[in-house]
C-alpha cells in the first residue's frame, strides 16, 4: 500500500510555508569584508611593487628617460601610476585600520598601557581622529619643508 500523505498535514505545511517572511538580505560578515579588503590590499601593494620594479629595471634614470615608452606609457605616466596606486594602498590601509580600531584601542589600553578597561567608543573615535590629524600634519609639514628646502639648478 503506497504512502498517502495526510491532507490536513499538507495544508498545515502549505500555510507555514506561505506564512514565512521573504528571506531578508543578509549583511555580509566582517570576516568576508576583511578578506576582500586584505585581498585588495595585497593586489594594490603588488601593483605598487611591480610598477616600481618596472621604473627601476626597465627604464633608464629619470633624467635620461625622455622619449622612452613601455606599452604606450612614458616614464612619467608609469611614475603617475605608481603614485596613484600608492595613494590607493594608503587609503585601503586607512580603511583597514578603521575597521579594526576597537581592537587597536583595546590592545593599546590593556597590553601597552596596562589599563583595567578600554576607553568608550566616543573616546576611541576622538583618539582615532587625533591620530589621523597628527599623522597628516607630520606628512604635510615634511612636504612643505621639502618644497621650501629644495635647491633648483641655476
Amino acid at each position: 500500500m503506497p504512502f498517502e500523505p495526510d491532507p490536513d498535514q499538507e495544508s498545515t505545511q502549505a500555510t507555514l510555508t506561505a506564512a514565512k517572511p521573504p528571506a531578508a538580505r543578509r549583511k555580509p560578515s566582517m570576516a568576508l569584508i576583511n578578506f576582500w579588503l586584505d585581498a585588495t590590499l595585497l593586489a594594490t601593494i603588488s601593483f605598487v611593487g611591480w610598477v616600481s620594479a618596472m621604473l627601476q629595471v626597465v627604464f633608464p634614470a629619470p633624467t635620461a628617460a625622455a622619449g622612452w615608452e613601455l606599452w604606450g606609457l612614458s616614464y612619467n605616466q608609469w611614475h603617475d601610476a605608481q603614485f596613484c596606486s600608492l595613494c590607493l594602498f594608503a587609503l585601503l590601509v586607512l580603511v583597514h585600520v578603521m575597521l579594526h580600531w576597537n581592537w587597536v584601542c583595546s590592545l593599546i589600553a590593556t597590553q601597552v598601557l596596562r589599563a583595567k578597561c578600554r576607553p568608550d567608543e566616543g573616546l576611541q573615535t576622538i583618539y582615532g581622529v587625533a591620530t589621523l590629524i597628527g599623522l597628516l600634519t607630520v606628512i604635510a609639514g615634511t612636504i612643505i619643508a621639502a618644497i621650501l628646502s629644495v635647491k633648483h639648478p641655476l
